[in-house]
């Protein structure tokens, strides 16, 4: 603590304590705005670059098609890196920010146990029992968190699985082109109507086997 605190009052420490806590997170909050504003000028660039992409392979272009897709990946691997950097710091932020209550209650307790007569041995015993429930409570939330994890297993994936493959992104362009030129139909196209005919046999076999069992001639 400076000298210059020292000769302060209580009253006016707090205030500054306060006024410093304010400044603290306001500048946490503008690190997460200024991460999201990144974020947003890399999906531009993405977005632009995937754009020319395209128009490179449609003149038959590759290898500059290539080097843009490059660009692409780039965008998409540093976002997806700050979007996990921004995450985790926004959990950091929003538990120092639940702390906060921590004094406050204690303030408040503080101005209570002045202006009322409370029996120490009576508060004890009730804070000890409410102890015992919250640890109660941390005793379930750890099973919840491992049923959490058991659930989550192989369902979180990586940054590989995150962000295409550089012959992924060239494979899906190419689609985009041939269904744009009218040559052909992209790969999502081709596996939608695969489905639509897949789930069309199934509803005509469905509704066979409703008739054999209505007529009485199901096996």
């Amino acid at each position: 603590m400076a000298l210059g605190d020292l000769l302060k009052s209580k009253k006016d420490r707090e205030l500054e304590a306060k006024r410093r806590r304010r400044k603290a997170f306001r500048e946490a909050e503008n690190a997460v705005d200024a991460v999201k504003d990144r974020v947003g000028r890399l999906k531009k660039d993405r977005d632009a670059k995937w754009k020319e992409a395209r128009d490179y392979l449609r003149d038959g272009q590759k290898g500059a098609a290539q080097r843009c897709l490059q660009t692409v990946r780039a965008s998409e691997v540093m976002m997806s890196k700050l979007e996990t950097k921004k995450w985790v710091f926004e959990q950091l932020l929003t538990k120092l920010e639940l702390s906060k209550t921590d004094q406050e209650f204690a303030a408040a307790l503080g101005a209570i146990n002045t202006v009322v007569h409370i029996d120490p041995d009576k508060v004890a015993d009730v804070l000890g029992e409410v102890e015992d429930k919250l640890g109660d409570q941390v005793d379930t939330d750890k099973i919840w968190d491992k049923l959490h994890s058991k659930e989550m297993e192989g369902v979180e994936s990586s940054l590989a699985d995150q962000v295409p493959s550089l012959d992924q992104m060239l494979k899906e362009l190419e689609d985009e082109v041939a269904e744009e030129s009218g040559g052909g139909r992209s790969g999502r196209a081709r596996e939608s109507a695969e489905r639509a005919v897949k789930e069309a046999d199934e509803t005509a076999g469905l509704r066979a086997r409703a008739r054999k069992i209505i007529e009485g001639n199901a096996p």
